[in-house]
């Protein structure tokens, strides 16, 4: 019964919804990778297309997140800026999906090379953001570190925790999704399917291994 309340638990949000869902297409995509089995593939397909719908009616949800941080000024111009930056990124990925889901639909018609400048942009907005938010989780953790060293509070050692398993969570979704980039861009579209596909599969994991450490430092 407790396996089934924390189910439920985590498919009431759409956040850990997106976890469950993301996890369960990626390990779909390398099991029909590694054993050439069509069907898994296009259930992976499948179930990718619907997370991408779904994020659609996400720009709520980044738009708080850029108007609770503001301008950053609490953590100064430098990485004040970098935040700010990472939260126009991920807005701008988000634009260009909607674009990218109107032409698959066929309610926006454009040109083919259109659309493929559309789609190259998604991927490199999607990898910027990527990019961004690892070299931030750097700093969490250098922050983190410093504070276990010197054993500030008792949830030091699991905020290092947490903030090493962010930085190798955004290590991973970089090499995943770089791959998503035209051939000479850096090491896009040059790793097989299946090993991309267990970059992902380990970085949905990690998703929940961060999620369950993570509520490790609420309040009880």
């Amino acid at each position: 019964m407790d396996v089934v309340n924390e189910l439920c638990d985590l498919l009431q949000s759409h956040a850990s919804r997106d976890k469950v869902v993301g996890l369960t297409c990626y390990a779909l995509k390398l099991w029909g990778s590694t054993s050439n089995k069509q069907s898994l593939l296009t259930a992976s397909a499948r179930l990718a297309s619907a997370r991408a719908t779904l994020r659609l009616f996400d720009d709520p949800a980044a738009i708080k997140v850029l108007q609770t941080y503001g301008l950053g000024r609490h953590e100064g111009p430098w990485w004040g800026t970098l935040g700010v930056t990472n939260s126009l990124f991920t807005l701008a990925y988000l634009q260009a999906e909607k674009l990218i889901w109107l032409i698959d639909t066929g309610v926006l018609k454009i040109k083919d090379d259109q659309a493929s400048n559309i789609r190259i942009a998604h991927k490199l907005f999607w990898s910027l953001s990527a990019f961004v938010g690892f070299i931030r989780s750097i700093r969490t953790l250098h922050i983190a570190a410093q504070n276990l060293k010197k054993n500030r509070t008792k949830c030091a050692p699991t905020r290092f925790t947490q903030a090493t398993l962010t930085s190798t969570k955004f290590a991973l979704d970089i090499i995943h999704i770089v791959n998503w980039l035209p051939k000479g861009w850096l090491w896009g579209s040059t790793m097989k399917t299946s090993h991309a596909a267990a970059v992902a599969t380990a970085s949905g994991v990690m998703a929940f291994v961060i999620h369950y450490n993570g509520k490790r430092l609420l309040p009880r």
